[in-house]
């Protein structure tokens, strides 16, 4: 043995070489003092049981009976005794291995300790609770004498914490097993079993059969589903039911017993983790479903929120480990030199999304279609003042510079959008799209290796704008002549304007102390009056809108988004319509709901459950879009309670 400061260990080696658990404390500290006297220069810690080491041992021995690594008999202090438990953990051990040579040898229990030993140093737990416990997780170093307490009065099997809980399980299904294949139980049982699976006579044979010949087959046939779990639980029942009856016990009596009790614990805790994988698959699988679903791009907050079908949130399901080990397969995993499946991307303000690269290019040109109408109506109004005040811009003719103009515009209207334009695995995504037959239609947004302009992308021609801009000013403007003098003008009020606005600067730092004793008087105004339930609720919509919107994008660009899905009407009049009536749905069902409806009410979940009641009635499904339609509905009742 190692020179060691650690009584547990010497305690343990003494009692070994004394071939006895029972230590005579005497004869120990003795021990300590020579075994200390001999090894202090190899260890240096061993110094404190020099001279007198009974303080010393008395100190260690506190923890050693708390853990019920030891107990002390001091009844007769002349003649106090430490029992070591160590000495039974290394006994028992080896008898774990004997039963597996030898499956008729007994379970260790309480009767194979010495009739004077303390029974207090057994941890005794209930089978069910200890059994689970230790399959969930054991310590290796685990130094605990467990005492499984089984029912009907059963004796206890003790179990060594060092022994592994597999060990213990193989032991049992090889003492069912040896019981099983003697030619008295053999029939007997397999008939018992097959006359209760009626139409399942040959799987019930053939999983008997397998148990009987295959030792690898038991544990197989428990970590995997099916009917095995059912044949399992049949057999352990009809072998209890029968032993159970007997009055005087054999010791293979006992064995079966003892054996069976613990099977079925074993049974159930891979019955539960098989039903737990299944549900992690199930969610799993659910989760790259909700993942491909408009609007194809999801943060990590939005991940954590999708349902199943009844509405049950995903995360729970499946644990966090679920969910990093998914994300990470599905963003690193690739053949050769492609793309992974899903992809990462991010905006200006750090907010990471995550996207599956089939739905990549379908993206952009559904955002691009959104971003068109409200970059087209932006720069048409700003171009439109510039020309009312008769300035020119370089984007107005210039395709550089308006391209430039619409970079800028893009990065405020739509980051999201942006990002991916300017995102590094486009390119890449653009050459495997080559490559592939089945993408190659989807990739529009370029001409060859290179992307198109943002002009190109957007559909946006600086052309037209400015003949939209030019259309919306007064018909003078289009004479010459006429423009010049108005132009000539127009310059001289502007410069008087900048003159009067530097003179009226001294007034204005007057009129600054009047404006704060207006602000205070109003702010003093609403602590007087309590906030109305109209502005309440508003302030409620806006708190939740974040829910709903996805970062970068706005509620009314996602309400377009989503009208796009499920009303598909060719004709203008017909979407128009279809949309309108679909609208006056809403605010008829809102305007009762109102009536009832607070705002510590108004919470995400309250939404959802308005929108899929709605969603249910009869006018509502006949548009074939459910989903896209519930996601309107509810953006819809937001946009409607924010604007009352």
């Amino acid at each position: 043995m190692p020179v060691t400061s650690n009584i547990s260990t010497l305690l343990k080696y003494y009692a070994t070489k004394q071939n006895s658990p029972f230590v005579p404390y005497k004869d120990f500290c003795e021990y300590i003092k020579r075994y200390a006297q001999h090894n202090v220069e190899e260890q240096a810690e061993l110094v404190t049981y020099l001279g007198n080491p009974e303080p010393a041992i008395e100190k260690e021995l506190i923890p050693l009976v708390e853990s019920k690594q030891v107990a002390i008999n001091d009844n007769n202090p002349a003649k106090k005794v430490i029992f070591v438990t160590g000495f039974f953990m290394t006994k028992f051990a080896e008898r774990y291995k004997e039963i597996m040579a030898n499956p008729s040898i007994p379970f260790p229990t309480t009767t194979d300790m010495p009739k004077q030993a303390p029974l207090e140093v057994l941890n005794k737990q209930d089978s069910q609770d200890l059994i689970l416990k230790l399959m969930a997780s054991q310590d290796k170093g685990d130094k605990q004498l467990y005492a499984i307490i089984l029912p009907k009065n059963v004796p206890p099997v003790i179990l060594p914490g060092t022994v592994p809980v597999k060990i213990l399980i193989d032991a049992v299904m090889e003492k069912i097993r040896r019981m099983l294949k003697k030619e008295e139980y053999h029939d007997y049982y397999l008939k018992k079993l097959r006359i209760s699976n009626p139409g399942k006579e040959i799987s019930s044979k053939n999983f008997f059969n397998s148990f009987l010949t295959n030792p690898d087959a038991a544990l197989r046939s428990l970590e995997s589903s099916g009917d095995s779990f059912y044949f399992w639980n049949q057999l352990c029942y009809f072998i209890k039911q029968d032993y159970e009856k007997v009055k005087d016990f054999t010791s293979e009596d006992i064995n079966v017993l003892q054996s069976v009790y613990i099977a079925e614990i074993v049974i159930s805790f891979y019955k539960n983790e098989a039903q737990q994988n299944l549900q992690r698959e199930s969610a799993i699988k659910t989760l790259q479903l909700c993942l491909t679903k408009p609007p194809y791009y999801f943060t990590m907050d939005t991940i954590l929120k999708f349902t199943d079908t009844k509405g049950i949130p995903l995360y729970g399901q499946f644990t966090d480990k679920d969910l990093k080990d998914f994300l990470q397969k599905e963003t690193t995993d690739a053949p050769g030199n492609d793309l992974p499946k899903l992809l990462v991307f991010k905006i200006d303000n750090g907010t990471r999304y995550f996207i599956y690269k089939n739905n990549v290019i379908p993206l952009i040109v559904r955002l691009a279609s959104d971003a068109h109408s409200a970059i087209d109506e932006s720069l048409t109004k700003d171009w439109y003042k510039r020309l009312h005040n008769f300035e020119k811009l370089p984007e107005m003719t210039d395709e550089k510079a308006f391209n430039e103009r619409l970079e800028d515009e893009l990065k405020i209207s739509s980051p999201v959008l942006y990002s991916l334009l300017t995102s590094s695995f486009l390119p890449i995504l653009n050459m495997e799209m080559q490559e592939s037959s089945t993408m190659g239609a989807q990739g529009s947004i370029f001409e060859g290796d290179e992307l198109m302009s943002y002009s190109g992308i957007l559909q946006l021609n600086k052309n037209e704008i400015l003949e939209n801009a030019k259309i919306l000013l007064p018909i003078w403007y289009t004479i010459p002549f006429i423009s010049w003098i108005i132009a000539l003008f127009t310059k001289k009020k502007s410069d008087k304007k900048n003159k009067s606005k530097r003179s009226s600067k001294s007034q204005m730092i007057v009129q600054t102390d009047e404006v704060n004793e207006e602000l205070n008087s109003i702010e003093g105004q609403k602590q007087k009056n309590p906030v109305s339930k109209k502005d309440s609720l508003v302030k409620a919509a806006k708190e939740v809108e974040s829910n709903f919107v996805p970062r970068g994008s706005t509620l009314e660009n996602e309400l377009v988004t989503y009208r796009k899905q499920w009303n598909k009407m060719i004709s203008k009049q017909a979407n128009n319509d279809l949309t309108e009536d679909v609208n006056s749905l809403i605010r008829d069902y809102m305007r009762k709901v109102l009536r009832t409806l607070s705002s510590k009410s108004f919470t995400s979940e309250r939404i959802s459950e308005l929108a899929e009641t709605l969603n249910g009635t009869p006018n509502m499904q006949k548009i074939s879009e459910h989903d896209a339609l519930l996601h309107y509905i509810e953006l819809y009742i937001i946009y409607l309670v924010k604007n009352m």
